[in-house]
């Protein structure tokens, strides 16, 4: 970021190097030094604040929760999950431990229980049932209403937004896909376009 804004600021990348790094006798970094010269150099263009210097600026926080039911698929599901997770802390509360492959099981378990609590379809790509993203598009419905707000969706679960991106794109809604998956070069047109394309 400094290089884009002065590429001159720290001058000569070697230099820079040989200020500020500490190198032990096989050549490797196992430190820094000097690092108040580089705040001092970067004072005129960086604005440090803390959150105590700033808390009275911010927007306060709103948490609103929803509670969903999940659909009668998604209960048989999270259920047998479920099961799977109950017999795994009765076997740990009466004997005080799992063997590795029983903690895995037990994790994959949990995990899964959170998955169809969003939508079968995470788990099972030849069906889908789930309510959260009716739920979500009567909000998105309600908050677009005014046409300069902008939402960020988060999951932790790719497959829940490529569920909800085809419902945006059958209402023809505008929208940026950030996951994993997007390779680094390509992240910051995504998040310009978000913040400057007036119709995303």
């Amino acid at each position: 970021i400094i290089e884009f804004i002065d590429r001159y600021k720290f001058g000569a990348l070697f230099r820079f190097l040989y200020k500020h790094q500490v190198i032990n006798e096989e050549g490797k970094i196992v430190g820094y030094k000097n690092l108040n010269k580089i705040n001092k150099t970067i004072s005129d263009i960086l604005v440090r604040r803390t959150k105590k210097e700033i808390i009275n600026q911010l927007p306060g926080r709103v948490d609103k929760n929803y509670f969903v039911e999940m659909t009668p698929e998604q209960i048989k599901y999270h259920k047998s999950y479920y099961d799977i997770v109950s017999k795994l802390v009765h076997k740990w509360r009466k004997f005080g431990f799992l063997t590795e492959e029983e903690r895995q099981s037990l994790l994959i378990a949990l995990n899964c229980m959170r998955m169809v609590s969003d939508s079968t379809y995470i788990l099972n790509q030849n069906e889908r049932h789930d309510t959260k993203i009716d739920e979500l598009l009567i909000l998105l419905d309600e908050i677009l209403e005014n046409k300069e707000e902008k939402i960020v969706i988060f999951s932790q679960w790719k497959r829940m937004l490529r569920l909800l991106a085809d419902e945006l794109d059958d209402k023809d809604l505008k929208y940026e896909f950030l996951h994993g998956g997007v390779p680094s070069k390509k992240r910051k047109s995504l998040i310009d376009n978000f913040h400057n394309d007036p119709s995303t």
